[in-house]
């Protein structure tokens, strides 16, 4: 959410013609550190109608002034940590412990990293977030169904791209009822944090601004004051989307004297902070919009009049696929659907990390008419198909929009 206010707060600063201040002047009025020049921001998201008040969604985000970027590190709930005063335990009862401060101890001792300001969100205010802003358009990669009666929580929303109010949203965000639990959450948190952004900076809702951001004031608890809050909402109103990345603690589950936790791998979550925003990475924000998951896309999705099968048979050389998206199985998946258009599969392997956004494709340069096809074929954006002097294969890398890349092969094979 400290992107979302400072984007909102942009958009509200740039209507009122007020001048963004020098990265200087920030630094001379916000904490930070003078190191690295970052501001770490723990933001917590409560949800009041479950778990007696504890932290339902826990954010570590640092914004970067000299580089004017943001990442997003998002903690599962289940996540073992020490606690201070109460021993191992999960991060999310650190908070009715002892409320933000406890959890900003906790977070600091595990991370290892300083906190220089919090954020609290209660969760009731997102409706009415969203409805101002017109709803939001997410792709539902599968129905999502719960119904608890006596907690009077009903939740129906069905695969596609849905256009979602308030109401719908905030369902869409607590859901966890599923095999991926809070993990699968977290992504759909992080899906509509992005949709949310798309929607704030979309000049059409410009005129809303000025009420949205009082909205947004109103829903927040936060040590960061209005006068600083207003200098950095300036600094970062004009962010492009490849300058802000999204990531979960990496790490694994486990039952420890039967309890569930989340093991997470601090060393690993430390190395992806402190790296920059790789140019791959920019060039999945770029082309955000053209990629298979935009509403753009998935609306002309039926329009289609592609032979895909065609295109499959001007593919005669051999693809590689490594599975970047962390869900067992999907290497072969892709391959096997692919095998039964005819491709000849290298291998099929896992990729480097588990954490791309975008499915994509690298390619040996004197491949590059078989690369656009099997881009085609796809159906991803051409800027998402790039030469690489390390692959001596036609290589897929499978990204968090799999689903909706798989059923578009497959429809092709009926």
């Amino acid at each position: 959410m400290a992107m979302v206010v400072a984007t909102v707060g942009g958009a509200y600063v740039r209507l009122y013609g007020y001048f963004s201040p020098k990265v200087e002047s920030i630094k001379e009025s916000v904490q930070h550190d003078e190191k690295t020049g970052k501001i770490n921001i723990c933001i917590v998201g409560k949800d009041n109608t479950e778990d007696s008040h504890r932290a339902d969604t826990i954010l570590f985000t640092t914004l970067d002034l000299d580089n004017k970027t943001v990442q997003v590190l998002s903690i599962p709930r289940d996540t073992r940590v020490q606690i201070p005063g109460r021993g191992w335990d999960k991060i999310n009862h650190a908070y009715p412990y002892g409320g933000i401060e406890l959890l900003n101890r906790t977070l600091i001792n595990y991370l290892g990293m300083p906190i220089h300001y919090y954020i609290e969100l209660d969760y009731s205010s997102f409706p009415k977030i969203v409805d101002l802003l017109g709803g939001v358009d997410i792709y539902v990669e599968k129905r999502l169904k719960y119904v608890d009666r006596a907690g009077g929580l009903y939740i129906d929303i069905p695969q596609g791209l849905q256009h979602m109010d308030g109401e719908t949203a905030l369902k869409f965000v607590r859901f966890r009822h599923d095999a991926l639990g809070d993990i699968g959450r977290i992504k759909r948190q992080q899906q509509f944090m992005k949709a949310l952004l798309q929607k704030i900076v979309n000049q059409a809702v410009s005129t809303k601004m000025p009420t949205l951001l009082k909205e947004i004031i109103q829903a927040l608890q936060t040590d960061l004051p209005a006068e600083e809050a207003l200098k950095l909402a300036m600094y970062f109103r004009d962010i492009p989307p490849q300058n802000i990345r999204f990531f979960t603690l990496p790490g694994k589950p486990a039952v420890l004297s039967g309890v569930s936790y989340w093991l997470g791998d601090v060393n690993r979550a430390l190395a992806m902070l402190s790296a920059p925003i790789s140019e791959e990475e920019q060039e999945e924000g770029n082309a955000m919009k053209d990629t298979a998951t935009s509403p753009e896309k998935l609306l002309e999705e039926g329009k289609e009049q592609i032979d895909r099968n065609t295109i499959a048979r001007n593919i005669t050389c051999r693809v590689a696929v490594l599975n970047g998206d962390g869900t067992a199985g999907l290497a072969n998946q892709f391959a096997d659907v692919l095998q039964r258009y005819g491709i000849d599969i290298a291998y099929k392997s896992n990729a480097r990390h588990f954490d791309y956004h975008y499915t994509s494709i690298l390619y040996p340069r004197n491949l590059e008419r078989e690369s656009k096809m099997l881009g085609q074929l796809l159906g991803i954006s051409d800027a998402l198909v790039k030469p690489s002097d390390s692959t001596t294969n036609l290589t897929i890398i499978i990204g968090h929009d799999y689903k909706s890349i798989l059923a578009r092969l497959e429809s092709g094979l009926r």
